[in-house]
């Protein structure tokens, strides 16, 4: 028999969610929208420097835990660690990784593209692995994986791009699984996000964007806090019938690749 929506859904957020990779970026955004709405977050970074000054910045409702996302051993120790120090788990946001920089495949050694890929698909499917379980079990949950344009359109990342198609592909299966148990499973793929993430500290954190901005309709970057928004959405009830989507928050980019045919993406 399928499962029956609730009578009434509670038009609350999300009341207790885990961020890997929560210390900057993307996943500080969500971590402080949630704690901004009144939940609660534990940021697991493998930087507990940085784990614990973002913490502390969110106030009361933020914890922390140092572990590394892609070892299923200390991510499992963090799980329990934080199991005493916040309301059970209902929330889940995957997103460590780190940055690549393109070039031929005759220059990617095999040891920095297994590390790029690991560090994007194997550090997702180790977190899912670690607290999802725990969430079906008890029949209430939503999990956001982070996917990219670049995971939906080939671009020139030996190792992220097929990562981020990776982990389109599992969060579908996932929610698959998932779905009669009550846990949701969705990703974003975001465009070009103004992060660290997209200013290598090995280009002295300068780069040419202007390729970027000409090939996005918005003509701009994206922020943080703009991901995080939608990140928040499918956390929350709002988005109880949403599951195994893969939503992209691109600024049009996506839908502008076909203009290359006629000139590029309009710029006035």
């Amino acid at each position: 028999m399928p499962a029956t929506m609730p009578a009434t859904m509670p038009a609350t957020g999300p009341k207790s969610v885990v961020i890997t990779g929560g210390a900057s970026g993307i996943g500080a955004a969500v971590a402080a929208k949630v704690t901004a709405t009144g939940g609660h977050v534990a940021i697991i970074d493998i930087n507990a420097d940085a784990a614990a000054a973002k913490a502390k910045e969110l106030g009361a409702n933020a914890t922390w835990a140092v572990a590394n996302a892609a070892d299923e051993v200390t991510l499992d120790r963090a799980h329990r660690e934080l199991a005493g120090r916040m309301p059970p788990i209902d929330g889940l946001v995957p997103c460590a990784g780190s940055p690549e920089v393109p070039r031929p495949i005759e220059d990617m050694p095999v040891e920095t593209w297994e590390r790029i890929f690991d560090s994007h698909m194997k550090t997702t499917y180790v977190t899912c692995k670690v607290f999802g379980p725990a969430m079906a079990q008890r029949g209430h949950g939503a999990i956001v994986n982070i996917s990219s344009v670049v995971g939906l359109r080939q671009g020139a990342h030996l190792a992220y791009g097929p990562a981020k198609m990776a982990i389109a592909n599992l969060t579908q299966m996932l929610a698959v699984q998932w779905a009669r148990k009550g846990l949701r499973v969705n990703a974003v793929a975001p465009g070009v996000v103004d992060t660290p993430f997209i200013r290598p500290p090995e280009r002295g954190g300068t780069r040419d964007l202007s390729p970027i901005l000409a090939s996005t309709p918005i003509g701009r970057l994206l922020q943080p806090e703009e991901i995080a928004e939608v990140i928040y959405f499918l956390l929350s009830p709002a988005a109880s019938a949403m599951t195994g989507s893969i939503v992209t928050c691109d600024g049009g980019f996506i839908a502008g690749t076909g203009w290359s045919l006629f000139g590029g993406v309009p710029q006035t």
